[in-house]
Protein backbone atom coordinates (compact mmCIF):
# COMPACT_ATOMS: atom_id res chain seq x y z
CA UNK A 1 0.00 0.00 0.00
CA UNK A 2 2.73 2.23 0.78
CA UNK A 3 4.18 1.90 -2.76
CA UNK A 4 0.62 2.62 -4.58
CA UNK A 5 0.55 5.70 -2.52
CA UNK A 6 3.64 6.97 -2.96
CA UNK A 7 2.73 6.15 -6.83
CA UNK A 8 0.05 8.41 -6.70
CA UNK A 9 1.63 11.35 -5.21
CA UNK A 10 4.69 11.20 -7.33
CA UNK A 11 2.43 10.83 -10.11
CA UNK A 12 -0.51 13.96 -8.75
CA UNK A 13 3.01 16.12 -8.57
CA UNK A 14 4.20 14.96 -11.84
CA UNK A 15 0.72 16.12 -13.42
CA UNK A 16 0.89 18.83 -11.39
CA UNK A 17 4.37 20.35 -12.44
CA UNK A 18 3.31 19.77 -16.34
CA UNK A 19 0.05 21.73 -16.17
CA UNK A 20 2.08 24.50 -14.74
CA UNK A 21 4.89 24.10 -17.17
CA UNK A 22 2.01 23.98 -20.00
CA UNK A 23 0.81 27.16 -18.15
CA UNK A 24 4.15 29.06 -18.61
CA UNK A 25 4.30 27.86 -21.94
CA UNK A 26 1.29 29.56 -22.99
CA UNK A 27 3.16 32.79 -20.97
CA UNK A 28 6.17 32.63 -22.88
CA UNK A 29 4.83 33.01 -25.80
CA UNK A 30 1.91 35.69 -25.33
CA UNK A 31 5.34 36.99 -23.77
CA UNK A 32 6.94 36.75 -27.24
CA UNK A 33 4.23 37.69 -29.20
CA UNK A 34 3.97 40.89 -27.41
CA UNK A 35 7.33 41.55 -27.34
CA UNK A 36 7.48 40.97 -31.42
CA UNK A 37 4.44 43.44 -32.22
CA UNK A 38 5.89 46.11 -29.51
CA UNK A 39 9.75 46.13 -31.26
CA UNK A 40 7.91 46.24 -35.07
CA UNK A 41 5.53 48.91 -33.71
CA UNK A 42 8.67 50.72 -32.48
CA UNK A 43 10.35 50.06 -35.82
CA UNK A 44 7.61 51.65 -37.64
CA UNK A 45 7.44 54.63 -35.80
CA UNK A 46 11.13 55.17 -35.63
CA UNK A 47 10.73 55.10 -39.09
CA UNK A 48 7.98 57.26 -39.46
CA UNK A 49 10.25 60.18 -37.28
CA UNK A 50 13.35 59.56 -39.29
CA UNK A 51 11.35 60.26 -42.65
CA UNK A 52 9.35 63.14 -41.25
CA UNK A 53 12.54 64.73 -40.10
CA UNK A 54 14.30 64.27 -43.15
CA UNK A 55 11.72 65.71 -45.32
CA UNK A 56 11.97 68.75 -43.00
CA UNK A 57 15.06 69.28 -42.91
CA UNK A 58 15.59 68.83 -46.27
CA UNK A 59 17.70 65.48 -46.17
CA UNK A 60 17.07 63.57 -49.25
CA UNK A 61 19.25 60.59 -48.91
CA UNK A 62 17.56 60.10 -45.15
CA UNK A 63 14.00 60.46 -46.10
CA UNK A 64 14.34 58.51 -49.25
CA UNK A 65 15.53 55.34 -47.16
CA UNK A 66 13.10 55.94 -44.10
CA UNK A 67 10.17 56.67 -46.23
CA UNK A 68 11.02 53.29 -47.72
CA UNK A 69 11.16 51.45 -44.17
CA UNK A 70 8.14 53.18 -43.72
CA UNK A 71 6.50 51.54 -46.48
CA UNK A 72 7.98 48.16 -45.88
CA UNK A 73 7.15 48.22 -42.39
CA UNK A 74 3.20 50.32 -42.69
CA UNK A 75 0.35 48.13 -41.32
CA UNK A 76 -2.48 48.16 -43.13
CA UNK A 77 -4.30 51.10 -42.21
CA UNK A 78 -1.36 53.50 -42.76
CA UNK A 79 0.12 51.80 -46.11
CA UNK A 80 -1.94 54.51 -48.04
CA UNK A 81 -0.24 57.45 -46.36
CA UNK A 82 3.32 55.54 -46.27
CA UNK A 83 2.77 54.80 -50.42
CA UNK A 84 2.00 58.70 -50.64
CA UNK A 85 4.43 59.94 -48.45
CA UNK A 86 7.13 57.40 -50.85
CA UNK A 87 5.79 58.31 -54.65
CA UNK A 88 5.80 62.62 -53.72
CA UNK A 89 9.62 61.95 -52.36
CA UNK A 90 10.38 59.90 -55.24
CA UNK A 91 8.58 62.46 -57.52
CA UNK A 92 10.59 65.63 -55.68
CA UNK A 93 13.88 63.87 -55.85
CA UNK A 94 13.25 63.08 -59.88
CA UNK A 95 14.64 66.67 -60.75
CA UNK A 96 17.87 68.06 -61.17
CA UNK A 97 17.57 70.16 -58.34
CA UNK A 98 15.18 68.81 -55.40
CA UNK A 99 13.75 70.65 -53.44
CA UNK A 100 12.16 68.73 -50.31
CA UNK A 101 9.85 72.36 -49.17
CA UNK A 102 7.98 70.91 -51.93
CA UNK A 103 4.02 71.78 -50.34
CA UNK A 104 2.47 68.54 -51.24
CA UNK A 105 5.42 66.21 -49.75
CA UNK A 106 5.48 68.13 -46.58
CA UNK A 107 1.59 67.68 -46.44
CA UNK A 108 1.64 64.04 -47.49
CA UNK A 109 4.75 63.58 -44.36
CA UNK A 110 2.33 65.60 -42.09
CA UNK A 111 -0.90 63.36 -42.68
CA UNK A 112 1.43 60.36 -42.30
CA UNK A 113 3.00 61.79 -38.46
CA UNK A 114 -0.83 62.69 -37.46
CA UNK A 115 -2.16 59.43 -38.84
CA UNK A 116 0.51 57.18 -37.51
CA UNK A 117 0.16 59.58 -34.02
CA UNK A 118 -1.98 57.90 -32.02
CA UNK A 119 -0.33 53.84 -32.88
CA UNK A 120 3.04 54.93 -31.83
CA UNK A 121 1.87 57.10 -28.35
CA UNK A 122 -0.25 53.62 -27.10
CA UNK A 123 1.64 51.46 -25.09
Amino acid sequence: MRVSMLGLLLTAMLATLLAGCADAGQQADRFRDRSEELTDRARFCLAVTRAVTAVESGSPDTAREAAEEVLAQAPDDLATQARTVVEELRRVLAVDDPDLRDPDLHAAADQLRERSAQRCASP
